[in-house]
């Protein structure tokens, strides 16, 4: 009796462990944490991810008279921010509205975004990438290159380096 003690016990210090290693890490790791976890044991967020994976790009360019026009890069989000990523995670969320929200995080990225319309070169930067789709509302993506937020500008021009 006294060595299945010891051994509960030990498992029990080595869970506690764990979850405040896991507790005391940036958002990033415990995203990949949770992330990685949750696209092999639930099914239904698996599903949502895959769809959003198979999803073109698509992107507002402004003319120069003022226009703005919606352009289909033909290139997946899948592809595109797996191929531009050392690693990646995709997490998938229930809102409080009765939508979802899909985030992507890809780690060591780099682009060159002066070839689109926008001031910057990053290197090896972490991007993240949301998806929201509201309950009965349009949906909209959101992207931070490190921890920045991109305005529309910089947002397109990211998406064009992402689809080339």
């Amino acid at each position: 009796m006294k060595t299945f003690l010891k051994i509960l016990l030990a498992i029990i210090i080595v869970a506690a462990l764990c979850g405040g290693v896991y507790l005391v890490l940036p958002e990033t790791a415990q995203i990949f944490v949770k992330g990685n976890i949750q696209y092999r044991t639930d099914d239904n967020a698996k599903e949502k991810v895959d769809s959003l994976k198979e999803n073109s790009i698509v992107y507002t360019d402004t003319q120069s008279n003022g226009t703005a026009k919606k352009v289909d890069t033909g290139v997946t989000y899948g592809d595109a921010l797996t191929k531009k990523s050392k690693s990646t995670v995709w997490y998938y969320e229930d809102t409080n509205n009765g939508g979802f929200k899909i985030t992507f995080y890809g780690t060591k990225v780099s682009m060159d975004l002066s070839k689109y319309g926008s001031d910057g070169t990053y290197i090896d930067k972490t991007l993240k990438v949301v998806f929201d789709f509201p309950s009965g509302g349009k949906s909209s993506v959101t992207i931070y290159v490190g921890d920045d937020q991109c305005d529309d500008t910089m947002k397109a021009a990211v998406l064009q380096a992402l689809a080339n």
